[in-house]
């Protein structure tokens, strides 16, 4: 089957665009840069601030529109503006087959197989949603008008979401609709690089533990969660196997890393080892925050020739 998809966002979201794009490469899909080729299209969305929904919801309504032309049998919407909105983005879009929040990237492939065995259509009859797909009913507004619905609403953590329900009964359950998001890659997990082959972002966390009034991420991204430097370096030893020459270390505070494991001094050690990695040239920290910053960490980037 071949698969579309449209990552947008921040490259914490690329990160796990490449994830879904690697577990679906090795579930034996085809990955196409055309979206008129594609039997099932994803849209990896950001929802972070107001551009960025406007953009996701864009994205959703030309893939939608695709669908409806019957250019695609299915239509997935992952990243964060599902996992804000779910609710409103069924009840708006329902060319949307399904919604997968940032919690569930590992189930891409049960999500975009279930397309397969469906086909297009053909030899059953066409049920409600895809006679709207296709036009026979709704049809979907205009894109500039759709998003001031959602952006009016604010997000709501304790409502049950609604999860698809045509995933076949072997797919991994779905996670509490109350549960915050806890999925984690790791360095066993396929990945299919997106960018230029001489860099890579290497997600050292997820989550975040601060409460600002003014960000989201923790309703969005869950609780921070460090990944090991054994998980993080070897990866970086697989990267650089792969040709890759500069690592931009990032999570949403890439200082507190492994302060939510009780490790103190983590960073700094993690950096040290990356740093005898061979073929791995250059290091960049991305998202440091003043109060995590110790004279540790100030210390490894000094001694770190890589580190830069």
């Amino acid at each position: 089957m071949k698969i579309g998809f449209l990552s947008l966002g921040c490259p914490k979201n690329l990160v796990d665009g490449e994830v879904m794009l690697g577990l679906a490469q090795q579930a034996g899909h085809d990955i196409t840069p055309a979206a008129d080729e594609a039997d099932v299209l994803v849209v990896n969305t950001c929802a972070f601030i107001d551009n960025a929904k406007q953009e996701s919801i864009d994205a959703i309504l030309e893939m939608a529109a695709k669908k409806r032309d019957g250019r695609c049998s299915r239509l997935v919407v992952t990243g964060c503006l599902a996992e804000r909105y779910r609710d409103e983005l069924k009840k708006e879009i329902p060319e949307i087959d399904v919604l997968l929040g940032t919690g569930e990237v590992d189930r891409i492939v049960s999500a975009v197989e279930h397309a397969g065995r469906e086909g297009k259509g053909e030899g059953r009859e066409a049920t409600g949603e895809e006679r709207e797909a296709k036009g026979e009913g709704r049809k979907i507004g205009d894109a500039a008008a759709a998003p001031l619905r959602f952006h009016r609403k604010a997000p709501s953590v304790a409502h049950p979401a609604p999860r698809d329900s045509h995933l076949d009964a072997g797919a991994a359950p779905a996670p509490s609709p109350r549960a915050l998001p806890t999925y984690l890659y790791d360095a066993d997990t396929p990945r299919v690089q997106t960018t230029p082959r001489h860099f890579a972002y290497v997600k050292v966390a997820e989550g975040c533990d601060y409460t600002c009034a003014f960000c989201i991420i923790p309703t969005l991204r869950g609780k921070y969660r460090s990944r090991t430097a054994e998980s993080i370096v070897r990866e970086a030893r697989g990267l650089a196997a792969r040709g890759v020459k500069e690592l931009l270390l990032i999570s949403q505070d890439t200082t507190f890393y492994g302060i939510d494991r009780g490790e103190r001094g983590a960073l700094g050690r993690l950096l040290r080892e990356l740093d005898r990695v061979d073929g791995i040239e250059w290091i960049r920290l991305l998202y440091l925050y003043p109060p995590t910053i110790t004279d540790d960490v100030l210390a490894a980037m000094a001694e770190c020739e890589k580190v830069c």
